[in-house]
């Protein structure tokens, strides 16, 4: 029995697999191309999924299935799209959608830790600020880590420099008015916040329910069947 929940909680490493795996194929041969970041990152892509299967182990409790499966999802748009086929340039604000969802997904998963720990003591005002602190922590993290991949390799991991024919005639001023890598980060931490909002927009809708989704949430998170 508990080989095959195994197996169940395996299923969104098994499908980022195959979908990083055709990514990575249409990049070598319909895109021609030969980047070592991008054929890491679609190699990396699958082990995201593997972090909630280890987690339920390590901490004996049980992280909902469906939050993974959206951990899936996430990593296949974030790394395989937006990196290895390079969705960031080819979809106008794919940046920040991303950086949105990340708040909202961020925020439940922040929930769920909180609930798994010493959460329910706290008072509600409490727990819902902790919720958004640590998710622009988290999105504070990405940016220092997307800085370091620049100083170090060069590149652009923020997504702000522009294709240098593109630029024409400009000035130095008019440059950075409309290329800015500091207006890209506080953008991304902004809208990382409206993602939490989101996040408490869905917890005040189920409170109008009847608080299903937090139950069902509350009674997965205290099974140790493991």
């Amino acid at each position: 029995m508990k080989s095959k929940k195994l197996l169940i909680e395996l299923i969104p490493f098994f499908a980022v697999t195959v979908v990083s795996a055709v990514c990575l194929t249409v990049y070598l041969t319909a895109l021609k191309g030969n980047g070592g970041v991008r054929i890491a990152q679609a190699c990396i892509a699958p082990l995201i999924p593997l972090v909630v299967p280890a987690v339920n182990r390590l901490f004996r409790f049980r992280i909902p299935f469906a939050f993974n499966v959206a951990v899936a999802v996430f990593a296949v748009a974030a790394i395989d799209f937006a990196s290895v086929l390079d969705f960031y340039r080819l979809i106008p604000y794919y940046d920040k959608f991303l950086h949105t969802t990340f708040g909202a997904l961020g925020g439940m998963g922040m929930f769920i830790v909180l609930l798994h720990g010493k959460g329910r003591e706290l008072k509600p005002w409490c727990f819902f600020l902790s919720i958004i602190l640590c998710v622009l922590g988290l999105a504070a993290l990405w940016e220092i880590f997307e800085y370091t991949l620049s100083a170090i390799f060069h590149s652009d991991p923020q997504n702000w420099k522009p294709v240098m024919d593109e630029v024409g005639d400009m000035t130095v001023r008019e440059f950075f008015k409309n290329y800015n890598p500091l207006t890209d980060t506080v953008w991304d931490m902004i809208v990382a916040a409206f993602g939490v909002l989101i996040f408490y927009l869905i917890i005040f809708i189920d409170k109008l329910c009847g608080y299903r989704l937090c139950k069902s949430i509350d009674r997965q998170i205290n099974s140790i069947d493991i």
